[in-house]
This record gives structure tokens, C-alpha cells and sequence, in this order.
């Protein structure tokens, strides 16, 4: 009975959003709730319907045998199952707090992207990484990156900011001048998708690459509708193709630089190997590409985190620079406070879990403030940037979701820094140009 009213509930909670997700996007576009949306849609009910339907969210044990992390069975996870919905509650008031729209935003129609100065700058800082871990030599992805950010300190960190803004920028120009009329979608796609692939071969990360394709997705969407949902049967295909692609990449990236940039023969060996680990299957397929773990992670959370952390991981953007050897017990990543809990040397907790190992159940009340207040504090620093503010506000959407908290919002800041300093730079060039 109570697995029968758990189940409806989410169901109706999946409702909610969906309809939050299609009535921002046809009549506001992309923005930040479409992007929240999307993610709590994503990474937490393809999971949560996995679970409804088979009663059990299992973990993948090849992944995370070195953790304790457990499987979830739906009827022994009453109790946290209510935690959850009350948690997922709480975002969907967030998502119906009606938003205040300015229309007029002042350089809206003036503001032209610095395409390739942000290129440059990811460039740069790329390879500052790739130098400074010894990639470009040869070596294991995770322990050269691992060694490198951890004997490099905070300059490191900033580098690695700087890049994810860098990148946010390249991406969101590129869409920003197709729906312009800037560029024919064919430019745009060739552009958008070859940066994208490539950031994730070099970067190792995969959420830039599924941001670009979900925003491709929705825009095409909602200017064709009816096209877009005719076609669904052919779609299906490569989006299993490219999303089962993306789910196996984290089995190759380890091992693709091991003698330096990779060739071609090596790439196909790094895919052979991560294929024979997770060999195409439907409902590992829909585990893998939703991160469907971090559920589970919230379920352990939920069930035995009593060590709350009462705000420490949102302190970050005011610390991160100071080195822990003048403040020792400087407040750590959550992800790596999820995993000295339940093992491993990262866990991604989404925003849920990491409001609940700061305030416990009172962030089911704090958790819709928080997102309000990002949510105003966001569109207040992008105002004059136009319909490039929606596209940037969708990335940070998923990513505040998905990501730590405070490291996303500093990847916002220097964002914001990168957009000024470019602005006031072309200002100073007309000027000296004028005189």
C-alpha cells in the first residue's frame, strides 16, 4: 500500500515538473528553471521510474564496488522515499514562484560575443593543464589531473574555473548566434558539436557535451514541435548511439593518454575496453546515462548522514583561494565529503543530497530560498546581456543542479568577469580607435 502511494506521488511530482519544463520553454524559451527542470527530470526521476517500475535501483557494482554504496528496493526505503519527495517538493515551489521578466534589458540588442577571445582563453588554460600534469607526456587521466590540482593548490583550481566559464561562453556564443540567424544550423551544429565532442576527449568531463545536446534539443523542439515529435522514431536510435557512447566514455578516459595524445588505434582499443565492461543493455543503458548512482548516493544519505555540515560547502566562494596550509580545515568539495562517508574519492550528491548534508531536513524549507535567490542573483548579473543571459542561465540550470553548488557559482563569477573585462576592453580599443 505505502509502495503504491510512494509511487504515485512521484508520479505526480514528475507531473509537475514536466509541465513546469514545457510551459517555461514555449513561453519563456531556455532560461534557469528549464535547466533545473531538466536536470531533476534527468538525473533524478529516470532513476525514480526505473525504480517505480522494476521495485529496485541497482547500483552498478563495477563501478562502485569500492564504495558502500547500496542498491535501493523500493518497499524497504519507505521513510527516505517521502525524504526525497519532500526534497523534490521543495524545488518544484521554487519552479511556480512566478519570475519577474524584464523585457527591456539594457544592451540586449547591442551585445555581439567574443567568440574567439573565449576560445582563446580555454585554450590557454587547457593547456596549463595538459603541461602541467604531464598529459601531453603520457599517463593516466585520473591520477595525472589528481596529482596535478592536489600538489598545484588554488592556482590550479582557478584555472580549472576559468576554463568551465570559458567553455559556457564558447558554447552558449555559438548557440546564441545561430538563433541570431548569425549562422545556418548546419555551421551551428558541425561548430557547437565538434567543440563539445572534443572538450569532452580532452577534458575527460561529460555534463558540457549533454547541456549542448539537450539545449540542440530543446530549441529544435520548440520551434518544431510537431516535426520533432514525428521524427522521435528515427531520433531514437542515435540518441541511444551517442547517449550509450557518452555513458562508457568515464571507462576510457583513464587510459587514452597513456602515452600521450592519443592516436586513433588507441582510441578504438580505450572503446573496445570500456564496451566490454558495459556491454549495450536497455536498462543499464538508462543507469548509465542518467548518473542513476547519485540517487542511490541520496537514498544512503538520507538513511544514516548525521554528521551535517550546517553551510560549510557553500563558503567556498569566499575561501577557495587560501591555501590549507594557513587554513588546515578549510571546508572540502561535498562530493569529497560524500565519499570519505560512503568510499571512493568523489561522489556526486546533486543539490539535494548536498542540502541535506548541510541542514538536514530543514533544507527542504532552505533548499527553494536558495534556488530563488541564485536564481534573482544570476539574472541580475547577466541583465544586460540579452537572450545570451537565457542560454548561459540554462547551462547553470543543469550545472547548479548537478555539481557542487559553490563550485558552480564560482564558475558563474569568473564568467561574469570574462564577459566585462571583454566588454571594456572593445570600449577601450573604440575609444583609442576614435582618437
Amino acid at each position: 500500500m505505502m509502495q503504491h502511494l510512494i509511487s504515485t506521488l512521484f508520479i505526480i511530482e514528475f507531473l509537475l515538473v514536466l509541465f513546469s519544463l514545457l510551459q517555461n520553454l514555449f513561453n519563456k524559451g531556455v532560461n534557469f528553471k528549464a535547466g533545473l527542470s531538466f536536470a531533476l527530470l534527468f538525473f533524478v526521476f529516470i532513476p525514480v521510474w526505473i525504480m517505480i517500475l522494476s521495485g529496485v535501483l541497482l547500483l552498478s557494482e563495477k563501478d562502485f564496488y569500492y564504495t558502500t554504496v547500496n542498491h535501493v528496493v523500493l518497499k524497504s526505503n519507505i521513510d527516505t522515499s517521502f525524504v526525497l519527495i519532500a526534497f523534490i517538493f521543495s524545488i518544484i515551489v521554487y519552479l511556480y514562484i512566478p519570475s519577474k521578466i524584464n523585457n527591456k534589458k539594457q544592451g540586449a540588442n547591442i551585445f555581439k560575443p567574443s567568440i574567439k577571445y573565449y576560445l582563446i582563453i580555454y585554450i590557454v588554460g587547457m593547456l596549463f593543464v595538459f603541461i602541467g600534469s604531464g598529459l601531453l607526456e603520457g599517463g593516466n587521466w585520473y591520477q595525472n589531473r589528481h596529482h596535478f590540482f592536489k600538489s598545484s593548490g588554488a592556482i590550479a583550481v582557478l584555472v580549472a574555473f576559468i576554463i568551465n566559464s570559458a567553455k559556457v561562453l564558447v558554447i552558449s556564443s555559438i548557440v546564441y548566434k545561430w538563433i541570431k540567424g548569425e549562422l545556418n544550423f548546419f555551421k551551428f551544429l558541425f561548430f557547437v558539436v565538434s567543440f563539445a565532442f572534443l572538450d569532452m576527449f580532452f577534458s575527460g568531463n561529460r555534463i558540457y557535451l549533454f547541456c549542448t545536446a539537450i539545449i540542440i534539443g530543446l530549441l529544435l523542439f520548440k520551434k518544431y514541435p510537431k516535426k520533432t515529435l514525428i521524427s522521435f522514431p528515427i531520433l531514437v536510435p542515435s540518441v541511444f548511439v551517442l547517449g550509450y557512447f557518452a555513458s562508457i566514455f568515464r571507462h576510457m578516459r583513464g587510459p587514452l593518454f597513456a602515452e600521450g595524445l592519443p592516436t586513433w588505434n588507441i582510441f578504438v582499443e580505450s572503446l573496445k575496453r570500456a564496451m566490454l565492461l558495459e556491454p549495450p543493455n536497455f536498462t543499464y543503458f538508462f543507469i548509465g546515462i542518467s548518473e542513476s548512482v547519485n540517487v542511490n548516493v541520496m537514498y544512503d544519505l538520507f538513511r544514516g548522514y548525521n554528521d551535517f555540515l550546517y553551510g560549510a560547502t557553500y563558503l567556498k566562494p569566499f575561501v577557495f583561494y587560501l591555501p590549507r596550509s594557513i587554513w588546515e580545515n578549510k571546508p572540502q568539495s561535498i562530493t569529497v565529503l560524500a565519499a570519505d562517508y560512503l568510499g571512493g574519492a568523489s561522489l556526486v550528491t546533486t543539490v539535494i543530497g548536498e542540502m541535506y548534508m548541510n541542514f538536514y531536513l530543514f533544507g527542504i524549507i532552505i533548499l527553494p530560498i536558495l534556488l530563488w535567490y541564485t536564481d534573482v542573483l544570476l539574472t541580475n548579473a547577466l541583465k544586460s546581456y540579452g537572450l545570451m543571459s537565457n542560454i548561459v542561465m540554462f547551462f547553470f540550470g543543469i550545472l547548479i543542479f548537478r555539481m557542487p553548488f559553490s563550485d558552480e557559482f564560482l564558475v558563474f563569477v569568473f564568467l561574469v568577469i570574462i564577459l566585462k573585462a571583454f566588454h571594456y576592453f572593445k570600449k577601450f580599443r573604440f575609444v583609442i580607435k576614435s582618437v
